[in-house]
């Protein structure tokens, strides 16, 4: 009997676990911390009233909030790193899975947004109460059903989709490691595949239409909204990159059973991008906030500038009529560019 209780102990090393949940843990709180700042600076700045800046908001509250809960990994064990199936683990694991699927769906529909702007010029403004209610919703429903298999637990160093029976390393669970696949690593994988072909495209419509079609109307009208528009691509970029290792290491550790064989290296780089999720989103956020307002400075200089010279020709206007070449009056189109802008 002591020979089994050995044998199904946690093949995690105890001091490599603390380090695990370290990384964890530990990126999670610099997530939650970036990502608040990020949130505040959107309020005091009134961002909120762009659909743009709200699509990266959702995209980052979910990242402070699944931030949260990688903190809370670490509260999760005893003394011993020997952490049982309690129900604050369980808890854990369910909210884990819960705001992956969440943070998953408030970038699918990023670069669906995009990807329909930019290629068909359409804009899905009214779609965003789907965005935000599906992105909600549906994540619940597959977050319950490990709950209904009983299948939450201690997987590996974290709280999340147990792969093993009776808590012991050796006794597989096929049950498990299906749920593992087909709740997230198989629709993160298919995300993954989808959301490179879109970005991929995107690029190549854009980069065409930038040689070629730039003296369309069409395209000229959309050329602002589009420049807002293009660094939300920074959220599923970032996210898709940070997916490779969580789905590597996967693989890796379902072609074999011997938990003697755990890369230690890899769970830690696991734990770590998972986390850094978070911190991506917050960091992609606030250079989205400083290129937007510097790039708006910029124009407010230009239009300064040249309002200065609008009063300036109005004077020698004023004072001499015979030169009437010396007054400037605005475009029509840099109105109309200036007005189309607040509706994205």
């Amino acid at each position: 009997m002591a020979s089994d209780a050995s044998s199904c102990a946690n093949p995690l090393d105890p001091n490599r676990t603390e380090v695990i949940l370290a990384l964890l843990s530990g990126t999670g709180v610099a997530s939650v911390l970036l990502c608040a700042v990020a949130i505040v600076l959107v309020l005091v700045l009134r961002l909120y009233r762009s659909l743009v800046y709200r699509l990266a908001v959702y995209q980052v509250l979910a990242a402070f909030l699944y931030g949260i809960v990688c903190a809370l990994q670490m509260f999760s064990k005893d003394d011993n790193y020997q952490r049982a199936n309690t129900s604050l683990c369980q808890a854990i694991a369910f909210l884990m899975l819960y705001f992956q699927w969440v943070k998953l769906m408030f970038t699918i529909w990023i670069t669906a947004h995009l990807f329909f702007f930019a290629v068909f010029y359409r804009n899905l403004k009214k779609w965003e109460l789907v965005y935000v209610l599906s992105s909600i919703l549906i994540p619940i429903v597959i977050a319950i059903v490990p709950f209904t298999t009983g299948s939450y637990g201690l997987a590996g160093a974290w709280c999340w989709v147990q792969n093993w029976k009776s808590d012991c390393p050796l006794n597989i669970s096929t049950s498990g490691v299906i749920e593992q696949f087909t709740l997230w690593y198989g629709p993160a994988l298919v995300f993954y595949a989808i959301d490179s072909v879109a970005v991929v495209v995107i690029a190549i419509v854009l980069i065409r239409r930038a040689c070629k079609d730039s003296q369309e109307i069409k395209w000229q009208q959309h050329k602002e909204a589009l420049t807002q528009m293009l660094p939300l691509l920074a959220y599923p970029i970032t996210y898709t990159i940070l997916l490779l290792v969580p789905i590597a290491t996967r693989v890796h550790n379902a072609r074999s059973h011997d938990p003697s064989t755990l890369d230690y290296s890899l769970l830690g780089t696991t734990g770590t991008c998972m986390s850094l999720w978070g911190l991506a989103a917050g960091v992609s956020l606030l250079i989205h906030i400083c290129v937007m307002k510097n790039r708006s400075q910029r124009k407010w200089s230009e239009k300064c500038q040249y309002g200065s010279l609008v009063s300036e020709g109005t004077t020698v206007y004023n004072r001499s009529t015979s030169d009437a070449n010396t007054f400037f009056e605005l475009p029509e189109n840099e109105i109309g560019d200036s007005n189309s802008t607040n509706s994205f």
